[in-house]
């Protein structure tokens, strides 16, 4: 047992992140943060609209001295907005996967590590999350 793991049994935040496997990633279930709200653009792009996070007095004190908005705004193209209407906690990434290789002219290594990259920059920005997922496929 190394320093890091015993520190995490009693400190949550040094706790490691677990490894998982090629196929335990695929199988995995990427959930929409139900706090976001989005809405479909005039041009098809998707914007997602997040509450801004207001733990601190300094950022209520930002958002209140500056008028700033209450929330940011991302914008996706038309291939994110496919992934994020596909992350409805029924599509496992394996699924998306195949959907996207079908609508892209990529091939599918292509399509997979791309779809891992975006899910992942989702994941980092608490827009998504996942969960332990079957054997099926949509």
């Amino acid at each position: 047992m190394g320093v890091r793991e015993f520190v995490g049994k009693f400190i949550p935040a040094f706790k490691p992140k677990p490894v998982l496997s090629r196929q335990e990633a695929l199988n995995a279930i990427p959930i929409r943060n139900p706090l976001l709200e989005w809405e479909r653009t005039a041009d098809g792009d998707l914007l997602l609209k997040v509450p801004v996070e207001q733990r601190s007095l300094f950022i209520r004190w930002a958002i209140a001295a500056f008028r700033l908005p209450p929330v940011r705004h991302i914008q996706l193209d038309e291939v994110g907005a496919a992934v994020w209407e596909l992350c409805d906690g029924e599509h496992t990434v394996e699924s998306i996967v195949q959907q996207m290789c079908k609508r892209t002219r990529m091939s599918r290594r292509e399509v997979e590590a791309s779809v891992s990259m975006f899910l992942k920059m989702l994941a980092d920005r608490r827009l998504v999350a996942f969960k332990r997922g079957g054997k099926k496929a949509r």
